[in-house]
């Protein structure tokens, strides 16, 4: 098996095991749990999932210099969970996964404006067909914006804001202090909104979250490994695939059946991030192909 085409299989489980966390959270939240607790035990289960690692290599990686900037970020992320996961519980899945393919688009147009990033014409296309995507699964004017919707759309943004703030990070920070900041910050954070629907979980929602916090660290190994083995332009697209996993998982376990419209617009959105993805392949390798000047 080549590199391309195990990492394009990787990518693709990986994203059917975080259409099957999303399960995860209609289930604990149809047994009785708020949204907001599901969020803080999700991450208090990620955090301990963390804590090993740092335990092996020192808590040293702990110093920073951009304290406020780590909170910050901690408090946009918790705020996409929050939303993502809230919005899981009124929508179906697949409506929802259909719309947070928004990201790189909202991402793309905070790169441009915020991080001052270069603009190029294909960039704008793209996120110009984006859009009519998010407004062919809308319909605005022909069909109600739910509050599930809204959700989404706001955590699509909060998520974007989040990866961009990321990407601040790493010119100064490693991965494994960013990721450590994350991890506390928002186990901390999420509490907060958790306490004022706070319920003590019953014996099988525990087992609903130690299933939630290690199929999510799986999920992220072996999407760090697809795009470590792979090509971006060909690995990116199979993440695709989740909307087909959120699609099956919903009809056989809830019953949901997906609006064409998702599809249709998850399509158009699919074909303008393809685009991006593409235009923006060509530009870093011109950049690491231009000659030095003597």
């Amino acid at each position: 098996m080549s590199k391309n085409l195990r990492a394009i299989l990787l990518m693709s489980l990986s994203v059917g095991i975080l259409a099957a966390l999303d399960s995860i959270v209609k289930i604990v939240n149809n047994l009785g749990m708020h949204p907001f607790e599901i969020v803080f035990f999700r991450n208090v289960f990620g955090l301990m999932a963390v804590v090993p690692f740092f335990m092996r290599i020192g808590f040293r990686e702990l110093r920073t210099k951009r304290l406020k900037f780590h909170v910050g970020r901690g408090c946009i992320h918790a705020a996409s969970m929050i939303t993502w996961f809230w919005a899981l519980t009124v929508i179906p899945l697949a409506d929802a996964t259909a719309l947070s393919f928004m990201v790189p688009v909202f991402a793309s147009i905070g790169a441009v404006f915020i991080m001052r990033e270069k603009s190029i014409p294909m960039r704008w296309i793209s996120i110009a067909i984006g859009f009519i995507g998010m407004i062919v699964i809308l319909r605005p004017g022909f069909a109600e914006i739910s509050l599930g919707t809204w959700l989404v759309l706001g955590g699509t943004i909060f998520v974007a804001t989040s990866k961009l703030m990321t990407k601040s990070l790493t010119r100064t920070e490693s991965p494994s202090t960013i990721v450590a900041y994350m991890s506390l910050t928002l186990t901390f954070i999420s509490f907060f909104p958790a306490a004022f629907v706070w319920t003590w979980p019953t014996a099988e929602m525990w087992l609903w979250f130690v299933a939630l916090g290690s199929m999510g660290s799986v999920a992220h190994v072996i999407q760090a490994q697809s795009l470590k083995d792979g090509d971006v332009t060909l690995v990116e697209p199979a993440g695709f695939m989740r909307l087909v996993w959120a699609a099956a998982i919903g009809f056989i376990i809830f019953g949901e059946v997906p609006q064409i419209w998702s599809w249709l617009g998850a399509g158009v959105i699919m074909v303008g991030v393809l685009m991006l993805i593409r235009a923006e392949t060509r530009t870093a390798k011109s950049v690491v192909n231009k000659p030095l000047a003597n």
